[in-house]
């Protein structure tokens, strides 16, 4: 029998489907942080709030989660798990399916949410509410298809036990399939709820813990899931011998601390227990946190890389890397941006675990929960996606560079900027202006400001993959 006919087939892997992150940078720059760089201007300028303002709120909070993160996320898993698992995406062509049935709800939802704040008492109000609803559906149905095709391509599996890269983060990756089962479904049935009760906005107190769900269940698990896989390869970090699924079981057990007595129903009960256990579930899982990055060796690098274990080594007519590096700096500085979405993520652990320790022993830090929440998705999940996002897409795509390098360092920039603005002036304590002449004004304007920089750190990113496409 010939050799070739003893070795195993190898699977045929589907392209990847590049329009998921032509699609979520469209929406971010266009919708997402163009509703959020208006909503925060009028605030940091003291301009009169307007008719949309709460409505924008809203719609700003959920396209960025589900149409900046989760549009990335979808893309780069449904390339990137099932050459984890050794087989083919399982039905590939639900890839235009997914993608179409959740960027119409998105783009239903910016439009109509943004029309309906002006159509009060109009014939066109109810209808326009009606198709925002419709959106909500449009989303879970497109999550739907995506939660069954992850599903169905590692229920295929034969031998799931013998794939050591996924094993080593399935409990990252089934807390993340949670997060994407209840936050769609939540959101709809909270679309559907206001519209049945003639409201604009949804109800607050739960489409606010539906964004933490999402955080916690979805954006820092894949993460975390993403960077014990890949960073030792693209950062030449120390192999992750350590028990990731431990990690994630005790991480998944805080969040629920955390979220389940937060629920609304929970926090209208008679009783300082569920604000006590939330609490303390906030500080036990910014403990977790900083635990991860600690063993992560990201930040601290106190062992040596993975590479000092290979038994085979390069030869010396190879081109030299970069210093520390395993490329040559044909993608530009990511990992600068990737290093200073983990410093904003240690800040975030930090301030979740001192809030948390603060209030069971009954002091108070006034620290605002916008900017923790800001620290999470700016600092850490945006500011990973444009250190990612260069090093990992061009090959994606087949290509070899990064078109301009200089722009992820652009990106690096404008994207700290950009933190920097919208986080400290909350987190400074508010008698500060006060003792400092023409100190409030100048956190207004960088408040008023920080969207813009948010903008600009995403437009970079996407010229940057535009003009690589076209190389």
């Amino acid at each position: 029998m010939p050799e070739s006919s003893n070795r195993a087939v190898q699977p045929k892997h589907a392209e990847f489907e590049v329009r998921f992150i032509w699609w979520a940078l469209r929406l971010a720059i266009l919708a997402g942080f163009a509703l959020g760089a208006h909503v925060i201007s009028v605030i940091g300028f003291g301009l009169p709030l307007g008719k949309g303002f709460y409505p924008y709120i809203q719609t700003h909070g959920h396209i960025q989660l589900i149409g900046w993160a989760g549009l990335f996320i979808i893309g780069i898993s449904l390339h990137f798990i099932p050459r984890l698992a050794g087989a083919p995406l399982a039905h590939p062509g639900r890839l235009t399916l997914i993608l179409h049935l959740i960027t119409a709800g998105l783009v239903l939802r910016f439009v109509a949410h943004a029309l309906l704040p002006y159509l009060i008492e109009t014939a066109a109000f109810t209808p326009v509410n009606v198709s925002i609803a419709i959106s909500g559906v449009l989303v879970l149905l497109g999550c739907l298809t995506y939660l069954l095709t992850l599903l169905q391509t590692i229920w295929q599996v034969p031998n799931l036990n013998k794939r050591p890269g996924l094993q080593s983060v399935r409990g990252f990756f089934f807390i993340m399939l949670a997060g994407w089962l209840i936050y769609p479904a939540l959101n709809a049935v909270l679309l559907t709820a206001m519209v049945w009760q003639g409201n604009m906005v949804a109800n607050e107190a739960w489409n606010e813990f539906g964004v933490q769900l999402f955080m916690n269940l979805v954006l820092l698990p894949v993460a975390f899931a993403f960077s014990t896989r890949m960073f030792p390869l693209y950062l030449r970090l120390p192999a992750i011998d350590w028990p990731v699924n431990r990690v994630a079981a005790i991480y998944f057990l805080t969040v629920l601390l955390q979220l389940v007595p937060a629920t609304p129903p929970c926090l209208t009960l008679d009783s300082p227990w569920p604000t006590l256990i939330s609490v303390l579930g906030q500080a036990l899982k910014g403990l977790v946190i900083l635990w991860f990055i600690w063993k992560l060796d990201l930040l601290t690098r106190r062992r040596g890389p993975w590479t000092v274990l290979r038994i085979g080594h390069p030869g010396p007519e190879r081109k030299p890397t970069r210093e520390g590096m395993p490329d040559h700096g044909e993608f530009g500085p990511f990992e600068k941006l990737v290093y200073g979405a983990y410093i904003w993520l240690v800040l975030g652990a930090l301030i979740e675990l001192v809030l948390g320790a603060a209030f069971l022993l009954h002091l108070t830090i006034p620290v605002s929960t916008d900017a923790v929440r800001h620290i999470y998705l700016l600092g850490f999940i945006t500011q990973l996606i444009l250190g990612v996002a260069p090093r990992m897409i061009p090959g994606f795509i087949r290509k070899k560079a990064v078109a301009t390098p200089k722009l992820v360092t652009a990106s690096f920039w404008l994207v700290n900027i950009a933190v920097f603005s919208r986080v400290v002036p909350l987190i400074l304590p508010a008698s500060l202006p006060e003792v400092v002449p023409g100190l409030a004004g100048i956190l207004g304007s960088l408040l008023g400001l920080s969207g813009v920089f948010g903008i600009a750190a995403v437009s970079a990113l996407a010229l940057n993959l535009r003009r690589t496409a076209r190389l």
